[in-house]
């Protein structure tokens, strides 16, 4: 019977809970699971005794839903959109520890399944809210750097990004904040909600960082020169810290949310944790990856000045508004040191390169070293009359440092003065140093911030907090078309002039050569007729004395000849016989007449031969006197030549004057109309990102319509699911219960016939009892008689052994029959109870049949929605791939000048 009892409480639990989840389907078919109707009476019920607003166990109080979003010690409470990574659900879940409630047992399944719901439903605190988007986790920060050490790869420069400025005012304000990339040629700049981006060797601006907080009262590069990070925000209001990435100027995370803005901020040289700090006195450092606070330091005891990790991220140093100076573990939050001496608030604190040594900067007028393993003071020097502001240490060891002096100074590494920059109108503020152009940067109290070479302080020039719209910067280039072209109309014509003037000169010298040639080959030509009238002389003479040797030759010899011919022809008349003699008679006769024709010939050509060499001589004597006329003309026309090519220089030194001249108002016209494309690539590519970012906004809404539509329909699915479940369940009571029912049948009519025949065996027993005690009687009164008869006292003692015993069976079953009647009424109770169980779960079904009916009907009209909000998406999706490429396009147009930039 008790197992029947079970078997019915059982029964009703069942459909208890039933009518639970057909009702909770019901409602949540009209109502999506939020925080306020659904959540928080399981968080008051289970929790709110220790996390409330007046006991908030491990920082945590879960009475409302912004409190319970802000999560507690431990981080953030839920990942909107993931239970699976939500801390509250993996305690409340049993799934992690400890525990949650705490020594109790674990929530019911419906429960956490109705907080899993919510959660991976959006979290929604009403029925109302809109479902957020979930949360994107912060991308892994974490590197392995040393400081010391150049990152590989190629600089950490920014990529193209816009320069619009945020926020651009007619005056500024003093510099609240200066850095410089530990890496590359990049300086960062403080203005209003904004951060300037500019080329420390071109001091040319490179992009324009948004800071919507307000303003940025510090910037830090990390150590690899590939982050920027800025702390700021508004004064008395709120306060956190941004971090970009320098490359594509992407805003990668922010962490903080202080009450009153950040004055000094760091991140660490792994970049796993960002340090913070400000008027609220408390150092806080949050772990990147997670965004969560991961300890505080609570020692301070004024404004948090500044704050700076160790170049190995080990140590952690800061200072505040009291003089105080601490170092603490950077990992453990751990107090390190306590370094005393300064007597006025710690404005600045940096480390050396190698984490040995700590500078730090005061009101006190002095900059102060520190060492690290027993934090000794190792030098302390009077920096800046009235107080020092900055201070910072170069990457060689050097350190630079600015106060209220309004100068900024340049020192060695044991606080040796090794320059002294020309002083500010104001207080010097601000101070960096640019390792990869050794330059010193520095900004004062009116916004000025000045850029010298630090090897011999010449001032280079400057940079802005406020930078000119780009607009204006078109129209300032524009301006400059009109008068750059007629400079350049000008600048050509003097080059046109004294271009002529160098061509007139030069043919002047080029006809003053042509004469001196002329000349040259008059004289050379007058050489040869000199030298071919010598040789002609010379051969005269030879030939006059060749002919005057011949003339007296044979007029020595012709008389002689003619006496042998005269006496020989005697001698032949004495011998008229000898026919020999006649013979040379003749012979002589001839000889002499050949001899006196060859002598007048002779002396004809010696004649003629005189009279020539006479003649030759003359010419040659007059055509010398030609030649000392012609040299004369040679000599006068290289004087003309030389005299003209002397003055040729100041034509070739006026007309390359104006040349140059020329070329730079050309460089000038080709600088401004560069400008003017660049700023309107500028404005171009500032409107494309806008345009993009519009499309990101749009995709963003469409997404998050989409995430709803897809948690409304996964919300039917799982209240059909849960109705189609109570069903089954219902069916599967009621089937059960039936089942039941027919045993009960089965079991009251046996008790039924048991209890028909006992009856029958009772009233038996009933009437035959009477009879058996007479007999009794009867025996007992023959016994009386003869009371030494064994036969009748044996008779006797049995049958009175009968009666007693049939006496006490009619007892036993009037009992029985008792247990019987009760039987028969409790089964039949719990047949009334099962046929009314049968009836609830009957009417369960149909309710929960009704619901997953209508919750089926209201699926395609969600799913409609669904597929047109994918639709939506898709298209969302391809205008920011569409506009993204163009921006990519326009970025490709600008990157050869940046990349240019860059290279000078």
């Amino acid at each position: 019977m008790n197992r029947r009892t079970s078997f019915v409480s059982s029964i009703s639990a069942g459909l208890a809970a039933l009518a639970v989840q057909v009702f909770s389907s019901v409602s949540m078919a009209e109502d999506k699971v939020n925080f306020e109707d659904h959540i928080k009476p399981i968080l008051r019920e289970k929790c709110l005794t220790c996390h409330n607003t007046n006991k908030k166990t491990s920082d945590l109080d879960l009475s409302s839903y912004s409190s319970l979003m802000q999560g507690g010690a431990a981080g953030a409470s839920i990942e909107v959109g993931d239970s699976g990574a939500s801390y509250l659900y993996s305690l409340v879940s049993h799934q992690s520890e400890p525990f949650m409630p705490p020594e109790a047992d674990k929530l019911p399944d419906a429960t956490l399944d109705l907080i899993k719901q919510w959660i991976d439903g959006g979290a929604p605190e009403t029925s109302s809210s809109k479902i957020a988007l979930p949360k994107k986790k912060n991308a892994a920060m974490t590197v392995g750097v040393s400081a010391g050490a150049r990152p590989e790869g190629a600089p950490p420069m920014p990529d193209v990004l816009n320069v619009e400025p945020v926020v651009h005012t007619s005056a500024t304000t003093a510099v609240s904040a200066i850095a410089t990339n530990p890496w590359s040629k990049l300086a960062a700049v403080a203005g209003q909600k904004q951060v300037v981006l500019y080329h420390t060797e071109t001091l040319e601006p490179l992009g324009v960082l948004p800071f919507p907080e307000g303003v940025p009262r510090v910037l830090k590069f990390s150590r690899n020169g590939a982050l920027l990070l800025a702390g700021g925000g508004h004064g008395a209001a709120k306060g956190l810290c941004v971090v970009w990435d320098v490359r594509t100027g992407e805003r990668i995370m922010s962490v903080g949310d202080e009450l009153d803005e950040v004055l000094a901020a760091d991140i660490s040289a792994d970049q796993s944790m960002i340090a913070l700090g400000g008027p609220e006195k408390i150092v806080r450092v949050y772990n990147t990856s997670t965004g969560e606070l991961a300890y505080e330091c609570r020692k301070h005891t004024d404004w948090i000045y500044s704050l700076e990790f160790s170049p190995d991220g080990v140590l952690l140093a800061t200072s505040d508004r009291n003089g105080g100076l601490l170092v603490w573990e950077a990992h453990t939050g751990r107090e390190y040191l306590t370094l005393s001496g300064h007597t006025a608030a710690v404005t600045s604190v940096s480390w050396r390169i190698d984490g040995n040594v700590l500078a730090s900067a005061s009101e006190d007028t002095t900059i102060r070293l520190w060492e690290m393993e027993n934090g000794g003071q190792i030098k302390s020097w009077g920096a800046h009359g009235g107080g020092v502001f900055s201070v910072e240490f170069c990457r060689d060891g050097r350190l630079v440092s600015s106060g209220r002096d309004r100068v900024t100074k340049l020192w060695d590494g044991n606080g040796g003065a090794l320059k002294d920059f020309e002083a500010f109108s104001d207080l010097a503020l601000h101070a960096t140093h640019c390792d990869e152009t050794d330059r010193v940067i520095a900004g004062d109290w009116t916004g000025e911030i000045r850029v010298w070479n630090a090897a011999d302080g010449t001032r280079i020039g400057q940079l802005t907090t406020n930078p000119p719209t780009l607009e204006s910067r078109l129209a300032a280039a524009q301006a400059q078309v009109a008068p750059t072209a007629e400079k350049l109309a000008a600048a050509t014509a003097e080059r046109d002039v004294a271009v002529a003037a160098q061509t007139a000169q030069t043919q002047k010298i080029d006809a003053a050569n042509v004469a001196y040639a002329g000349a040259q080959k008059k004289y050379t030509d007058q050489q040869a007729v000199i030298a071919a009238e010598e040789q002609k002389l010379v051969a005269e003479q030879t030939k006059d004395q060749t002919l005057t040797a011949s003339v007296a030759a044979l007029q020595k010899a012709l008389p002689d000849l003619k006496a042998a011919a005269e006496k020989s022809a005697a001698a032949s008349e004495m011998m008229p016989t000898d026919e020999e003699l006649k013979k040379v008679v003749e012979q002589l006769k001839a000889q002499v007449a050949a001899r006196e024709a060859e002598l007048k010939t002779s002396e004809t050509e010696l004649a003629t031969t005189k009279t020539n060499v006479v003649n030759i001589t003359n010419n040659v004597a007059a055509q010398k006197v030609q030649l000392t006329t012609d040299e004369q003309g040679m000599v006068a026309a290289k004087v003309v030549v030389d005299t003209e090519t002397a003055a040729l220089p100041p034509f070739q030194a006026a007309s390359a004057a104006k040349e140059q001249a020329l070329a730079a108002v050309q460089q000038e016209v080709n600088r401004t109309n560069a400008l003017i494309t660049r700023w309107q690539h500028y404005i171009a590519l500032r409107d494309e990102l806008a345009a993009l970012d519009a499309a990101k906004a749009k995709r963003d809404e469409v997404q998050l319509t989409s995430l709803q539509a897809q948690a409304a329909l996964q919300e039917k699915q799982q209240q059909i699911a849960a109705a189609q479940k109570t069903m089954q369940d219902a069916q599967a009571i009621a089937t059960a219960t039936d089942l039941k029912m027919k045993e009960l049948t089965v079991s009251v009519a046996t008790i039924e016939a048991q209890k028909v025949a006992q009856v029958d065996v009772m009233t038996k027993t009933q009437t035959a009892v009477p009879l058996l005690k007479a007999a009794l009687a009867q025996a007992t009164a023959a016994l009386a008689a003869l009371p030494e008869n064994a036969e009748i006292k044996t008779t006797t003692e049995s049958l009175a052994a009968v009666t007693d015993r049939q006496e006490k069976s009619i007892v036993v079953m009037t009992e029985q029959i008792a247990v019987m009647d009760k039987s028969m009424t409790d089964a039949k109770t719990e047949m009334e109870a099962a046929a009314k169980t049968i009836a609830t779960a009957t009417e369960t079904m149909q309710t929960a049949e009704k619901s997953m009916q209508a919750l089926t009907a209201e699926v395609p009209a969600i799913e409609a929605v669904v597929t047109t909000a994918t639709a939506a998406l898709t298209t969302a999706e391809q205008a920011v791939g569409t506009a993204a490429t163009v921006v990519e396009t326009r970025r490709q147009q600008l990157r050869p000048q940046l990349q240019l930039t860059s290279a000078r």
